[in-house]
């Protein structure tokens, strides 16, 4: 056996050595991989949390009127009144996430929100890694970020982003057993959704469920104008004509959806969703969708039928009608049977959806004896 020269010993050492400094320094490498990976991960997690919350106003919103008996499709964001970004904002800040630039909302309802975050934590920046505009940056204090280990330097930052829709479910009325309303609908005994009881004595919890939100891969590819949606049978709302100073635009957007109903047929119990001016479909308008449509498209949600709008609205004396204003006819046994919205007060003109056989119209109340008005939004008068 040969012995092992003094030499062979030094070389021997210094592979071990060698080899030993290698496997740190790819220790190092791999931790940074590894750190950044999780940061990764963390981002991702953020930016996903920041779309769901973004999305999640409308979702309650929704759930918050199915609890108190209005159907809530179609309602948008603009509804909510909160702030899209703000509320990205919270639930990136919670994910240890900043959201970066604004949230992209999209779909007519608003319904679908793009939101980018950046890491809260940063991975810092070797000295040789180090450009001379950043070391300049780093000398005076400039855009510094902070690790995980709570040290300040230049750093890097990852990033992420997520795209979340609220998905709504089908809700419908059910009527009283055997009782019709001569307005086209049915009495409403309950309201269901998703197959779940919303009202009466509905349960939040189990109606949050069926109202659903979820992270989806893609935009909607129509725009959300922050506005209420609206359109006639035949395209964009057309301009509701001179109404008095001080109109608020949601009247203006009501009665500019009724006037796009004009010369379309009466449906008995129709969605007036989408009318049709060749012949009576599911989609036309009764008297009492008319009016529910119309406050839709303002982005105002009232009851379907005409016994439910009667107690809803705020009762008017003929003297102070307005432009917008509910009118209401022919009492009986739970209420008035039939209902138009006041287009002209001055004049007493009224659109209404009037009865099978004919189409919407433009026609006065005088002679009509109105069981009164009343004003589905809150005026502040």
């Amino acid at each position: 056996m040969r012995r092992l020269r003094k030499d062979d010993g030094a070389a021997a050492t210094t592979l071990v050595i060698g080899m030993a400094l290698l496997l740190c320094a790819a220790t190092v490498v791999f931790s940074r991989i590894a750190q950044a990976g999780d940061m990764r991960t963390q981002t991702q997690t953020a930016a996903d949390a920041a779309a769901l919350g973004a999305v999640k106003p409308l979702r309650d919103h929704a759930v918050e009127l199915a609890l108190n008996s209005l159907i809530p499709n179609g309602i948008g964001y603009w509804a909510t009144g909160a702030d899209v970004d703000d509320e990205a904002q919270k639930y990136a800040a919670k994910n240890n996430g900043d959201v970066v630039g604004k949230v992209h909302q999209t779909g007519v309802l608003g319904d679908v929100a793009k939101v980018a975050v950046a890491s809260g934590d940063c991975q810092l920046k070797k000295d040789g890694e180090l450009t001379a505009e950043e070391r300049k940056d780093l000398a005076e204090h400039r855009n510094l970020c902070t690790d995980k280990n709570g040290r300040k330097g230049i750093g890097r930052r990852a990033k992420a982003t997520a795209i979340a829709k609220v998905i709504m479910p089908e809700c419908r009325y059910h009527g009283m057993t055997g009782v019709g309303n001569p307005d086209g609908g049915q009495i409403p005994a309950w309201l269901e959704c998703g197959g779940v009881r919303a009202w009466p004595g509905g349960d939040r919890a189990a109606l949050s469920r069926v109202f659903k939100i979820r992270l989806v891969d893609k935009e909607d590819p129509m725009p959300y104008t922050g506005l209420p949606y609206g359109a006639g049978p035949t395209g964009p709302l057309p301009d509701p004509g001179p109404l008095p100073p001080g109109t608020p635009e949601q009247v203006r957007r009501a009665i500019a959806f009724a006037y796009a109903q004009l010369g379309t047929w009466y449906q008995w119990g129709g969605s007036c969703t989408s009318p049709s001016r060749v012949s009576a479909t599911p989609g036309n308008c009764d008297c009492s969708s008319l009016t529910q449509m119309a406050y839709r498209a303002a982005g105002i949600a009232i009851p379907r039928t005409t016994y439910t709008q009667w107690p809803f609205v705020r009762h008017i004396p003929p003297s102070q009608v307005k432009e917008g204003d509910l009118v209401f006819f022919h009492p009986g046994p739970s209420g008035p049977e039939h209902v138009a919205i006041v287009v002209d007060a001055k004049n007493h003109i009224m659109i209404e959806a009037p009865h099978t056989g004919a189409r919407v119209r433009r026609v006065t109340y005088d002679g009509r004896n109105p069981m009164g008005f009343g004003r589905p939004y809150d005026s502040g008068a």
